[in-house]
């Protein structure tokens, strides 16, 4: 089939497209589906109502698909069955509740090609090993089933997982951005390094070591660390800015403001290797040279010295932003961002999920 000449009805049953409140695939979805339907074809979401996530939407609608919701499973399955039927495409994101139940179900109805697209690797291969049933996490017997399985993690974990529960076909389909979401802007730098994520206690010394240590070595200069959940009453440095919530829309606001950014990425994303964060891909396109820790198949992604600059003490921090000249750092920036422009926009990303559907399609 080309996709040139033909218009693709694709079915995805995700955590949530409306709201992004802890709920990062909501910019995945929302990025695939806005290209897909810039190439024509249409898409419908379902995704189950959480009263949480409702209070807190960020889109009272979807701009780009239709977006239905199901109270409980068995609304979904008697509902939205013709759906199912009809889709060439179906897709069940990671993490949705009873994601056995709804796997079998699209397993035995849906009549064109089953996804199953893992945004938490970590997560299913920690299930799967431990072979305890987990509600949102697929079974051994179930993960096998689909005609593509498709994660944000690559490399050799996802080779592994294929191997070990005799999945037919894996394929990475990696986090991407909007290059029209982040992008370069010429305004003023307001501070030298700046990290944004949520507290996590696991990474408390790693933000000592390359964020509060430097500020503290450097009090004549401005550092900004963003996130929601640290302790209250922290002794920040004087000389540091804390910002405890910063919404989605400030954020190419945030790295441009920054001589240069520090992306530290989960622990387990980082031991399992080749998973760019969106806020490694959301940061170069900005074009603000990027620090952070090596991790296994970094290099695929962006090339040390060139594109980015690997730390992993207070004194590679400082070496980056006073020991390396001003022209050297904004060409790295630079070059990581056409880089970002060439490979990891939500386009590549669209592309490459029908490029997919055609290898198995045929």
């Amino acid at each position: 089939m080309s996709f040139a000449s033909n218009t693709l009805d694709l079915v995805i049953i995700g955590r949530s497209i409306l709201s992004s409140y802890a709920n990062p695939t909501a910019e995945l979805y929302r990025g695939l589906i806005n290209e897909l339907a810039h190439h024509g074809h249409r898409t419908t979401f379902l995704e189950p109502v959480d009263p949480n996530s409702v209070a807190r939407r960020d889109l009272l609608r979807s701009p780009y698909c239709e977006v239905w919701t199901y109270s409980d499973v068995e609304i979904l399955l008697e509902e939205y069955l013709p759906a199912i039927q009809s889709a060439d495409l179906v897709m069940l994101g990671s993490g949705i509740p009873q994601s056995d139940r709804i796997a079998n179900w699209i397993i035995e109805e849906a009549r064109g090609i089953t996804i199953y697209y893992d945004a938490d690797l970590a997560r299913t291969t920690s299930s799967l090993a431990a072979g305890i049933p987990c509600d949102t996490c697929l079974s051994r017997d179930v993960i096998r089933s689909f005609n593509l399985y498709l994660s944000t993690t690559g490399g050799p974990a996802l080779e592994s997982l294929a191997h070990t529960y005799g999945i037919r076909c894996a394929r990475p389909l990696y986090e991407s951005i909007d290059p029209f979401s982040y992008y370069r802007m010429d305004i003023d730098k307001s501070y030298d390094l700046g990290f944004i994520g949520n507290f996590k206690s696991e990474r408390t010394a790693l933000i000592d070591a390359l964020l509060l240590s430097p500020a503290r070595t450097t009090p004549n200069r401005q550092f900004i660390l963003a996130g929601d959940g640290y302790p209250a009453g922290h002794a920040w440095p004087q000389n540091l800015t804390y910002l405890e919530h910063l919404p989605d829309t400030n954020h190419v606001d945030f790295y441009n403001r920054q001589s240069c950014t520090l992306i530290l990425g989960h622990d387990d994303r980082r031991r399992l290797g080749y998973t760019p964060s969106r806020q490694l891909l959301a940061a170069a396109a900005c074009g603000v040279p990027v620090l952070t820790r090596e991790w296994s198949g970094l290099s695929d992604f962006f090339e040390s010295t060139r594109e980015l600059f690997c730390v992993e003490t207070e004194q590679d921090v400082l070496d980056v932003l006073y020991g390396t000249e001003e022209s050297v750092r904004r060409k790295v920036g630079n070059c990581a961002r056409q880089r970002v422009l060439e490979a990891h926009t939500t386009a590549h990303r669209a592309q490459q999920l029908l490029a997919y559907w055609e290898e198995v399609a045929d």
